[in-house]
Order: structure tokens, then sequence, then C-alpha cells
């Protein structure tokens, strides 16, 4: 039960974090005029807003939670392509290809739960890897175009993204979510993935404290 204690209080933390992004972010968008600083804002409060729901079930009932990784992997994976098709309003080919990209990708996860509807209870394992890889390759290619510039924004939020996509996807396709890697001192799958998740809300924080320097001088 401690280790059990020990896993939710990091996760929780995490979850602090990100309201106080969350609040944070909502105060300076009131200040910053951008259409992407303006969904950003709406990300960070729906992942607040998804990730209490999981808490909550998570801590209430152990294991009850899973089908919420189908609204946060979802709701994210949509989020972001509409974040990348504003970030390449002068990039016609890039934002077609979002387009297309995006539809076949919500297409063949909508067809997963067509034939098998039960796996709305467990990870879906084809949407995760989809909706992570998909994002991750934005991200690449929003660096790829952003190389040379200086000062680029979101480059922090991305590169955290980046990191935790690249964890919790790792984590979610080995299928042994109770994988215990150390008992003392007591380490498991889900503590390295909360102590990414920290790190991520890290760089998140450290994105809204360059939009605020930046902007608002």
């Amino acid at each position: 039960m401690d280790d059990y204690i020990l896993v939710y209080s990091i996760s929780l933390i995490g979850l602090c974090f990100l309201l106080f992004n969350t609040i944070y972010s909502f105060v300076l968008k009131n200040k910053i005029k951008k259409t992407t600083f303006s969904l950003f804002s709406v990300y960070l409060l729906s992942l607040f807003i998804i990730e209490t729901f999981c808490h909550v079930l998570g801590i209430s009932k152990p294991g009850s939670n899973y089908f919420i990784s189908h609204f946060y992997f979802n709701c994210q994976f949509i989020i972001i392509s509409i974040f990348f098709i504003i970030l390449f309003k002068n990039e016609k080919k890039p934002r077609l290809f979002i387009y297309i990209i995006s539809s076949i990708v919500l297409f063949i996860i909508a067809m997963t739960y067509m034939f098998n509807y039960f796996s709305f209870w467990e990870f879906n394992l084809v949407e995760i890897c989809l909706t992570s890889f998909v994002i991750f390759a934005y991200v690449l290619y929003y660096f790829k175009l952003t190389i040379s510039k200086e000062n680029v924004e979101f480059a922090s939020f991305f590169t955290g993204l980046a990191i935790y996509l690249i964890s919790s996807s790792l984590i979610f396709i080995t299928g042994n979510v109770e994988l215990v890697l150390l008992e003392k001192p007591y380490i498991d799958i889900w503590i390295l993935n909360s102590l990414v998740y920290l790190l991520f809300q890290y760089f998140i924080f450290k994105e809204l404290k360059y939009f605020k320097i930046r902007n608002l001088k």
C-alpha cells in the first residue's frame, strides 16, 4: 500500500504542476493575442481535465482508469494536429499533409473500436503508437523548419512533448503495466513515467516564461 501511495504522490505532484501551468497560461492568454497560444492554453486545460478524472478513478479504484487513455491520446492528437496546421499556415503542402494523415489516423483508430469495442476498456496500442508517432514526426518537421532560427516559439514545449511521448509510448507498448524495476528503493514503471511527466511540465513552464518575457516587455 505504501508503494501505491508513493506512485500516486509523484503523479499528483505532476497534476498540480499541470494545474499551475494551465492557470499561468490563461493569465498570459489575456495579454498575448495569438491563436497558437490560445490553443496551447486549451490543450493544457484539456489535459488537466482528463488527468483529473484519471487520478480520481485510479485512486478510488486502481486499474479502472485505463479507458481514460483513449481520451488523452485522441484529444492530444487532435489539438496538436490543429496546432501544427496553424503553425504551418504559410506552408501549403505540410498543411495538406497534416489534414490527410490526421484523417487517416483517426479513421484507423475508429475502425479498431468498431471491430473490437471491448478494447475501449483496455489500452489501444494502435491508437497509442499511431498518435504518438505522428505527433513526434510533426515535431521533428517543425524543428527542421526552424533549425536555423533563434528564439523559436514552442521549442521548449515540443522538446518536452517529444521526450514524454517516447517515454510513455515505450511503457504502453511493453504491455507490462505492473513492471517493478527495483524493489529497494521501490521504483516501478509508472514512477518513471510520472518523473518524465514532471520533466514535461517543467518544459511547459519554461515555454510559458519565454512567452511572458518576449511578449510582455
